[in-house]
């Protein structure tokens, strides 16, 4: 699968929040909002963001702006309750029945439920998305996630009908028969980009998004406002709390950090900026409405194993050996743990047991001697500009150092980091992070170091192919019982050939408005606002 840049922008809100909130010594609560009386419906929310979104198609979205009104005006098989990352039902009526060896999964979608406009919602619409990813035209950017559809690749060629193995079997009866054993899949039905449009509205959804969630649509004012309102067609009739939502666009952060002390704001679109922090931690109020919650990422530096002298696995080797993980956080001040493999806490396949090699000057000056390093080289690393990457380039570059590996910094763009780093030969070291789709350890695999993202413009910024490692996450896929012990295993063959280098674990802070309540954070969504309510829906 390919992400597209505006998601890095996504990940940099998480991120730098985390790191620069730390940085004033917040004490930060649990991830609940203030106590209230409990759930209550009306008022109106309101929000603000920077940025326009740049589609509201869910089969497209990445961005910030767009992310949060995919959960807002759309609906999936699945959802994630609200603090956690348990899958329930939501368009389907139960949990798909997998036979055929693990490869053909059946769903009963939901009777009842309508798109904003009145119109049911049926196995057909689904079909019709679903397929929709697979056609080439609509540029999905998770098109990686349903190749294993059967069919989905060669409709690329041919994308007319349904794919073939997608099959409307009654009105609310669908089929999707998958060329392998995949038991993550039922992430992938829960994504934002799997959300059901009605069938033929493709082309408008962009600009004129058609949904069946719990809010529609009413206008969308381009660099001033985005206006939804509750779908009075929407099924769960409990849900959506407020009456709708007015988010305010081409707004700083810094005017939305304001608003938000001022009640004019009930949440933040964007991170919070860093001439603010040092009012944010004085202030009483405010700290009261910091949360934190465990965050689904692994920070890492990226070793390309195409290019000299990191085609040298012993090079790599005496890289991972030159690392002290605890220095490092000192420079995220504390927010997160050490990395102990590649696969966070929360996901399935992370484990407590230690996978990463621990620092050692020595042993790693003998490594680069027996490469034929003895005196060290001279390298390049690219990161973002921004926090906390700027830091820890810094704290790289001197541990790096002590192992006479002299590393130029690059710090750049967001945009020119995703375009140098998926592009071959360019980029001899990056430091990055990843932050799950969904908590299997199979998305961090495919998406990063997996043979088939070892292509020109996807993920795998090292160009590293394991197929024995593949194999082991294909098993787990195929075996949800044994799925973590083989995760467990892929993850010791990644780390024996060191194309990556776990750093940390990060964690995430939010901050939220007085009058929100039932406020909790969400490890896919963040925010889930339509399980918000206000404490005073007149105000």
């Amino acid at each position: 699968m390919k992400f597209l840049n505006s998601r890095g922008h996504r990940l940099a809100v998480l991120a730098s929040t985390a790191c620069l909130l730390g940085a004033l010594g917040v004490s930060v609560a649990p991830s609940a909002s203030l106590a209230s009386p409990g759930p209550q419906h009306g008022g109106t929310l309101q929000t603000a963001f920077q940025s326009d979104p740049t589609t509201f198609d869910p089969q497209v979205c990445y961005d910030a702006t767009c992310w949060d009104n995919m959960e807002m005006i759309f609906n999936r098989m699945y959802d994630y309750v609200t603090g956690g990352t348990t899958l329930q039902p939501q368009a389907a009526s139960a949990f798909p029945v997998v036979s055929g060896g693990g490869k053909v999964y059946t769903f009963a979608i939901r009777k009842g439920m309508e798109f904003s406009n009145g119109n049911p919602v049926t196995a057909a619409d689904f079909a019709y998305t679903y397929s929709r990813i697979c056609n080439p035209a609509t540029k999905s950017p998770v098109v990686g996630f349903w190749t294993v559809v059967s069919g989905c690749t060669a409709y690329a060629k041919h994308p007319t009908g349904y794919v073939s193995g997608i099959k409307v079997l009654s009105t609310y009866s669908l089929q999707i028969t998958l060329t392998q054993p995949n038991s993550a899949f039922v992430y992938v039905l829960a994504m934002p980009h799997a959300s059901v449009i009605p069938t033929g509205t493709g082309a408008q959804q962009a600009q004129h998004p058609l949904g069946s969630g719990p809010y529609e649509l009413v206008s969308y004012t381009p660099g001033q406002s985005i206006v939804l309102t509750k779908n009075p067609h929407y099924w769960n009739k409990s849900l959506p709390y407020t009456n709708g939502v007015n988010e305010k666009l081409g707004v700083s952060p810094q005017v939305q950090l304001l608003e938000l002390e001022k009640g004019q704001l009930d949440l933040m679109g964007d991170t919070l900026p860093n001439s603010s922090y040092l009012s944010v931690a004085n202030n009483p109020t405010l700290k009261k409405q910091l949360v934190q919650s465990a965050g689904l990422d692994t920070y890492f530096l990226t070793l390309n194993t195409k290019m000299k002298p990191f085609n040298n696995p012993l090079v790599r080797e005496a890289v991972s050996y030159a690392i002290n993980r605890s220095a490092l956080l000192k420079y995220v001040n504390g927010l997160g743990q050490v990395a102990t493999g590649f696969i966070p806490p929360g996901v399935k396949g992370y484990t407590a047991a230690n996978l990463v090699n621990p620092l050692n000057v020595a042993k790693a000056k003998a490594l680069l001697a027996k490469a034929g390093f003895p005196n060290g080289f001279t390298t390049s690393m690219y990161s973002w500009n921004t926090q906390p990457w700027t830091n820890l380039d810094t704290a790289l570059q001197q541990q790096l150092a002590a192992v006479n590996i002299k590393v130029n910094v690059h710090a750049i763009q967001q945009s020119t980091f995703f375009q140098l780093a998926a592009t071959p030969n360019k980029t001899p070291m990056t430091l990055t992070f990843w932050i799950a789709d969904f908590p299997d350890a199979s998305d961090f695999f495919n998406a990063l170091v997996s043979c088939a993202s070892d292509i020109p413009g996807g993920q795998n910024y090292p160009f590293y192919c394991n197929h024995a490692m593949d194999a082991q996450v294909n098993q787990g896929l195929a075996n949800p019982s044994s799925a973590a012990a083989h995760y467990v295993a892929a993850q010791k063959l990644l780390l024996k050939d060191n194309p990556v280098v776990p750093l940390y674990f990060g964690q995430r802070t939010h901050i939220y408005g007085a009058n929100v309540g039932g406020y909790q954070t969400n490890p896919i969504w963040a925010y889930m606002i339509d399980r918000y309510w206000l404490l005073n829906p007149s105000k």
